[in-house]
């Protein structure tokens, strides 16, 4: 009895034994096939260009914008660009001999295209709603209307400083950029299909100083081939007004987060950075951590910046709470090293009128003679503005006092 004991136990174990791993193979492969997950399936979108007799269009440039720089910015003449930032793809794609454009991933996700044949004269624009499904759309393409129009501005050249550039801004009927044009000689021109669309219109002169915007609806009938806008005069600025004349002075703010600077007559000699902003603008947020950098930088060469906030708040302490969450989100925790006026009065500010501030941020730059010497951009061009400005003489500044 205990033999036939023993050999019924060996025979349990062992069929124990297969039993565990047959389950721990049926576990594994459970848990791999819960691990991987199907792939989801690529995003693709195919554009199907057809012409205006419904046959499918080989060779027509498509992307989702076109610019155009005429002799401008160091651009060859006529330098027309289309792109596809999915792929950081900035030249256009083209039709195949079946029309089609096939787009994938991150390029599949855009929902306006522009299409151009211009051998035959042809474009097309076609707009898909947000959040529609991929797959093939057809983008007609129709005989364009040529638009184009002068650019002047009689406010500048009444001041002596005539437009160094213009820029043409074409949106679509939903106001999303379609395309622009960038000319020194005050000339736009678009090549366009049927529709409503909305003109916006700038121009530059020295100093980086701009006119005021203008803006108006253009309606192109079916069949029309050519629209001509005429001249627009643009009208100069208060800023425009302001270029290499003495800078207003700050004495309307009454409320400074930080130690109250200087008037602006006492910091002849320096370099002064006048930066207007709003703590409701994301942009303006973003602009701060390169301008701490310059602080950094150039604070014991002879540069000073000074920050002035719109009206928007009503004191120094509902400031700081709006502040707390920047100083996490977009400057590194660190905080405004320079002052912080608040200004006051009609619009947004006294000090904003003073100027005739209508962006937001605007930086201006102030030379070391006190005069406005422009508006700059303060990612590269006031890094690249500041040591020029920092090396005039005291001779070329006229600085008073110093004779």
């Amino acid at each position: 009895m205990g033999g036939y004991f023993d050999m019924s136990w060996g025979r349990t174990v062992v069929l124990l034994m297969v039993s565990l791993v047959a389950f721990a193979a049926w576990a594994s492969a459970g848990q791999s096939s819960e691990a991987q997950e199907p792939d989801e399936p690529e995003k693709k979108l195919i554009l199907r260009i057809i012409g205006p007799d419904g046959r499918p269009v080989t060779g027509a440039k498509v992307g989702t914008g076109i610019n155009v720089f005429e002799d401008s910015q160091g651009h060859p003449p006529q330098t027309i660009t289309m792109w596809l930032r999915g792929q950081k793809r900035w030249w256009p794609l083209r039709s195949d001999a079946k029309g089609d454009v096939v787009l994938t991933g991150e390029d599949a996700e855009f929902r306006h295209f522009y299409a151009l044949h211009a051998a035959r004269g042809w474009v097309g624009y076609r707009r898909l709603l947000e959040g529609s499904a991929s797959g093939r759309v057809i983008v007609r393409m129709e005989p364009a209307c040529r638009v184009q129009g002068e650019l002047t501005s009689v406010g500048f050249d009444d001041l002596g400083h005539p437009l160094s550039k213009t820029v043409a801004f074409l949106y679509d009927s939903r106001d999303r950029l379609m395309m622009y044009y960038v000319s020194e000689r005050g000339h736009y021109e678009f090549l366009l299909p049927p529709g409503t669309y909305e003109l916006e219109c700038v121009g530059e002169g020295v100093g980086g100083v701009e006119t005021e915007r203008r803006r108006l609806n253009l309606d192109i009938e079916s069949g029309q081939r050519a629209f001509d806008v005429g001249s627009i005069d643009l009208v100069a600025t208060r800023l425009a007004e302001l270029f290499d004349k003495p800078a207003p002075d700050l004495e309307e703010i009454t409320r400074w987060r930080g130690d109250e600077p200087p008037r602006l007559g006492l910091l002849r000699g320096q370099v002064v950075v006048l930066v207007f902003w709003g703590s409701w603008s994301r942009p303006c947020l973003k602009t701060m951590p390169p301008l701490i950098e310059l602080h950094d930088l150039y604070a014991e060469q002879g540069v000073t910046i000074i920050s002035v906030h719109d009206n928007s708040v009503t004191g120094v302490g509902e400031l700081e709470t709006k502040l707390t969450e920047a100083r996490q989100l977009y400057w590194g925790r660190r905080d405004l090293p320079f002052p912080v006026g608040i200004d006051r009065g009609e619009g947004r500010g006294a000090v904003h009128e003073a100027y005739g501030i209508n962006q937001w941020p605007t930086v201006i730059v102030i030379d070391r003679a006190g005069k406005v010497a422009g508006k700059v951009s303060p990612w590269g061009e006031l890094q690249r503005r500041l040591p020029l400005l920092l090396e005039e003489t005291d001779a070329e500044v006229a600085i008073p006092g110093d004779s």
